[in-house]
C-alpha cells in the first residue's frame, strides 16, 4: 500500500488470539488422570456404586483413564501457557454424563466430575465457554437422571437441588475464570503500553501504536482520538485506526471524511467545526452509549449510560449518528503540557461495560505518560543537537568553506592571467564553476544545519533534482528522478533520504563509467523504498555481491536494510527499505 492512498486501514482480525488462560495445561491433564483412576479405585473398593452396569462402568473408566494418559502425554509436549484444546473439556462433560447414566443417576458419585470440566473451560477460555459448559452439564445431568429412573418418585434433594447447585456453582466458577483471564489480558496490554518505543519514530507513532493495541484488544471496529494542541490558535488533530473501510453512507459524512483521511505517519488536521462537535462533551465524562439498548440492560448496575431523553444522552445520540455507529465508548485524554482530547472506541461485536470504561480511562493515563516521556526526550535531544549543530557549522565554515573560497580566488586569478586565447581557459572556467557550486552547497548545508530548517516534501524533491542536474552538468551523467508526488516524510527522515541519494550518486561517479542512472522514491506497505541505479554495459560482468557501507549503515540506523541486484533493464540497483 502506498502513501498515495490517504486511507490507511489495519487488517481485520479473522481469528482473534485466545486469551491467556489462568491454568497450566499440564496440571489439567494430570488432574484428569487422577480423577479417572481414583474413580476406578473407588468403585472397585465399593462395588455397590455401579449398581446394574458394573462391568460396563469398569471398562468405561479404564478407557477414560487411558484416554486421560494420552492427553497428558500430549499436554507435556505442548506449550504450558497455551489453553487446552476445546474438545477436551467437552469430552469430559459427555463422558461424565455417560458415567452418571451408568451409576444411579442423581445419586452418582461422578456428579462432581462436571465441576472439573467447568473449571477447565472457565479458567482456560473465559466466562462464555464456562457458561456453555455449565448449561450443557445441567441439561445432561437432568436427562441422565430421568433416563436412569423413569418411574422413580420425585426426590427434592436429588432431582432439584443438585442441578441448582451445579448451575449456581458453575456460574460462579465461570465468572471467576472470565474475570481472571480479563485481568491477565489487561495487565498484558498495560505492560505493552508502558514499554519504551523507538524514540526516533516520535510521539505520533507511539500514539498510533497504542491505539492499535487498544483496537485489537477489544477487536473493535474503529478507534478515534481527537486531540487539541495548546497552540495559538489551537491546533486540532485526529488519529484514526480502523479494521474496515468506511461504507458509502458514512463516506458521504463530513465528519467521517475528516477522520478517515488517515496518513500513515502524521495525524490528520481537522477543521474547527468538526473538532467542536467531537470535543463538546464534558471534559471529565467517561461513558458508554447504546442507542437502542435491550430493556433488561437498564437494570444492570455495571452497565450504566446517560438516559436517552437527557441533554447528554441526546448529544451522545447525535455523535453516534455522526460516527455511523449504534453504540460507542468515549473517554477523555489529557497531557500535562495542556494537550487534551477525547477517544471514541466503536465496537464491532463486543458490548462495553462500565468496567471497560474504567479500564480504558486508566490505560489512556499510561499512554499519556509514555507520550510525555517521548516528548521530553525529544526536547532534550533537540536541545543538545542544536548546540552540536552550531558547533559543527562553525567548524565546517572555518575548515572547509574558507579553503574553498581561497581555491576559488586562486582559480579566478589564474583565469585572468591565462587570457582569452589560452586553450586551458575553458577547463579553468569549468573548475571555477564547480568550485562556486560546491561553496554554494556548503553554505546552504551550513545554514540548514545551524538553523535546523524544516526540509519539506517540495524542498526534498527540489534538492534531489538539483543533485541530478549537478551531476548532468559537470559529469555528463543523465540522472532521472522518480518521486512519489504524495509522499509525506518527517524532517529527519527527509534529510536522511537526501544524504543517502547524495552518497549513492557519489558512488556512481567514483566507481562506474556509466552515463545513465536514476533515483526513485516510493512507499510500499508502509515502508519507504529508495532506489539508486546505474546502467551497466555488460550485465553479465556487473557485480552485486557488495554492500555500500555508508548507505547500509545509515539504513540500519533508521531501522531499515539495503541490498544490491541487477534488474531486467540492465541496471545495477541499490535498494534501501526504511520502515515508516
Amino acid at each position: 500500500m502506498s502513501l498515495t492512498n490517504k486511507h490507511t486501514f489495519l487488517k481485520a482480525t479473522t481469528n482473534p488470539a485466545l486469551p491467556n488462560g489462568s491454568v497450566d495445561v499440564r496440571m489439567i491433564a494430570a488432574i484428569r488422570c487422577i480423577l479417572a483412576f481414583s474413580g476406578l479405585v473407588i468403585i472397585y473398593v465399593d462395588p455397590t456404586q455401579p449398581a446394574i452396569f458394573s462391568a460396563l462402568t469398569y471398562s468405561s473408566l479404564a478407557i477414560y483413564g487411558l484416554w486421560s494418559c494420552v492427553l497428558a502425554i500430549i499436554a507435556f509436549r505442548r506449550d504450558p501457557a497455551a489453553p487446552p484444546p476445546r474438545d477436551t473439556h467437552w469430552g469430559d462433560v459427555l463422558f461424565c454424563a455417560y458415567l452418571v447414566t451408568l451409576t444411579q443417576g442423581t445419586n452418582s458419585l461422578f456428579f462432581t466430575f462436571f465441576l472439573f470440566a467447568i473449571l477447565s473451560a472457565s479458567f482456560s477460555r473465559g466466562i462464555q465457554e464456562g457458561l456453555l459448559v455449565t448449561g450443557a452439564s445441567v441439561i445432561l445431568f437432568i436427562l441422565a437422571s430421568l433416563w436412569f429412573e423413569p418411574d422413580a418418585k420425585f426426590g427434592f434433594d436429588q432431582s432439584l437441588v443438585r442441578p441448582i447447585y451445579l448451575l449456581t456453582l458453575g456460574y460462579m466458577i465461570s465468572y471467576w475464570g472470565g474475570h481472571e483471564i480479563a485481568q491477565r489480558r489487561r495487565m498484558g496490554i498495560m505492560q505493552e503500553v508502558s514499554n519504551q518505543l523507538n524514540q526516533r519514530l516520535g510521539y505520533d507513532h507511539a500514539i498510533r501504536v497504542n491505539l492499535e493495541r487498544l483496537l485489537n484488544f477489544y477487536d473493535a471496529k474503529a478507534c478515534i482520538l481527537v486531540l487539541k494542541r495548546p497552540t495559538n490558535p489551537p491546533n486540532y488533530r485526529s488519529y484514526y485506526i480502523s479494521h474496515y473501510q468506511p461504507n458509502k453512507t458514512s463516506a458521504d459524512n463530513a465528519v467521517d471524511k475528516q477522520l478517515s483521511k488517515s496518513d500513515s505517519i502524521n495525524p490528520n488536521a481537522i477543521d474547527d467545526d468538526i473538532s467542536k462537535i467531537l470535543l463538546n462533551l464534558p471534559e471529565n465524562l467517561s461513558t458508554r452509549f447504546e442507542q437502542s439498548p435491550a430493556w433488561w440492560k437498564k437494570f444492570l448496575p455495571k452497565a450504566p449510560q446517560p438516559a436517552a431523553d437527557s441533554p447528554l444522552g441526546e448529544e451522545l445520540n447525535q455523535l453516534a449518528n455522526l460516527l455511523d455507529t449504534p453504540c460507542l465508548l468515549t473517554v477523555p485524554y489529557q497531557q500535562h503540557d495542556g494537550s487534551s482530547g477525547r477517544i471514541y472506541l466503536i465496537p464491532d461485536k463486543h458490548q462495553f461495560t462500565q468496567s471497560d470504561v474504567e479500564f480504558i480511562t486508566q490505560l489512556l493515563k499510561s499512554i499519556s505518560h509514555v507520550v510525555e516521556n517521548i516528548q521530553l526526550m525529544d526536547e532534550l535531544v533537540s536541545s543538545s543537537a542544536k548546540h552540536e549543530r552550531f558547533r559543527i557549522s562553525l567548524d565546517i565554515h572555518d575548515t572547509t568553506i574558507q579553503p574553498y573560497i581561497g581555491l576559488k580566488l586562486g582559480l579566478d586569478a589564474l583565469n585572468r592571467q591565462a587570457g582569452t586565447d589560452n586553450p586551458l581557459r575553458s577547463e579553468i572556467n569549468e573548475l571555477l564553476s564547480m568550485t562556486e557550486a560546491t561553496i554554494s552547497d556548503l553554505r546552504r548545508y551550513v545554514t540548514t544545519l545551524r538553523e535546523d530548517q524544516v526540509l519539506t516534501r517540495d524542498s526534498l524533491v527540489s534538492s534531489i533534482q538539483e543533485q541530478a542536474d549537478h551531476f548532468k552538468r559537470f559529469y555528463g551523467i543523465d540522472v532521472k528522478v522518480k518521486c512519489d508526488t504524495e509522499i509525506h516524510l518527517s524532517t529527519r527522515l527527509a534529510c536522511a533520504v537526501l544524504q543517502i541519494f547524495s552518497e549513492g550518486l557519489s558512488n556512481i561517479l567514483r566507481h562506474t563509467q556509466t552515463k545513465r542512472a536514476y533515483i526513485a522514491v516510493n512507499c510500499v506497505n508502509q515502508n519507504l523504498q529508495l532506489e539508486i541505479a546505474n546502467e551497466v554495459s555488460d550485465t553479465g560482468n556487473s557485480k552485486t555481491d557488495f554492500i555500500p557501507g555508508s548507505i547500509n549503515a545509515r539504513a540500519l540506523s533508521l531501522g531499515g536494510a539495503s541490498f544490491v541486484k541487477n534488474d531486467s533493464n540492465g541496471y545495477t540497483v541499490v535498494h534501501v527499505s526504511i520502515p515508516l
